[in-house]
C-alpha cells in the first residue's frame, strides 16, 4: 500500500487522514495460520509530523476464516489490531522498527503484513472448550461422542496387563 506524503512533506498540513482497505493475498501467512479466506481489512488512522519526524498510526479490523487446529472446522473471527511506526528521511537513523522515505512516496505493504501477522493468535481455535477430533477414528468430538477404546497401553508392557488377574499373592 502506498501513500503519498507530498502535502505533508511539503507543510502544507499537519497531518495525513488514511482510510483504505487492504487485501491480504500472503499464501505464507494463510498457511501458517491455516487461513482460509479473508475479507479486505479496514485501516483507518493518521500519519503526521512532529520535530521532523513522520509518524504512521493506524488501526485495523476485519475478518478472517480460520481452520480449527484441533477440529478443522472452518469459523469467522474478528480481528483488530495498531500499527504504529515512524518514517525517518536520514539514512544512517534506519532500523527494522522505522521506515526510509524517499521522494513522496511510502510503502506501508511489509508493515501492514507484520502487524497483521501479530494481531493473529497464537493457536487458533473455534472456541476455548474444543474437543478436536478423536485420535482413533477422527470423528469431531464436539459433534458426536465417539466409543473407541482410548486406553493405550505400551506394547512393551503388554504382557504384564494380565499379570495379577489371576488373584494370586506374589
Amino acid at each position: 500500500m502506498k501513500i503519498n506524503l507530498s502535502q505533508l512533506i511539503a507543510g502544507k498540513v499537519n497531518s495525513i487522514n488514511v482510510d483504505f482497505y487492504y487485501t491480504l493475498d500472503n499464501n505464507e501467512i494463510f498457511e501458517s495460520y491455516d487461513i482460509v479466506k479473508v475479507s479486505p481489512l479496514h485501516f483507518f488512522g493518521n500519519i503526521y509530523t512532529k520535530n521532523e519526524v513522520y509518524y504512521v498510526e493506524l488501526d485495523f479490523t476485519g475478518d478472517i476464516i480460520f481452520k480449527c487446529n484441533r477440529c478443522l472446522e472452518e469459523f469467522a473471527r474478528k480481528i483488530d489490531g495498531h500499527l504504529y511506526t515512524s518514517i525517518i528521511t536520514n539514512k544512517e537513523n534506519e532500523t527494522d522498527e522505522n521506515l526510509f522515505l524517499q521522494g513522496d512516496m511510502i510503502d506501508l505493504s511489509s508493515f501492514i503484513e507484520e502487524a497483521i501477522t501479530l494481531s493473529l493468535p497464537m493457536k487458533v481455535l473455534c472456541n476455548d472448550k474444543c474437543k478436536g477430533l478423536c485420535s482413533i477414528c477422527g470423528e469431531n468430538l464436539n459433534v458426536k461422542k465417539c466409543n473407541c477404546n482410548k486406553e493405550k497401553i505400551d506394547p512393551r508392557l503388554e504382557k504384564l496387563k494380565n499379570f495379577f488377574s489371576n488373584n494370586e499373592e506374589v
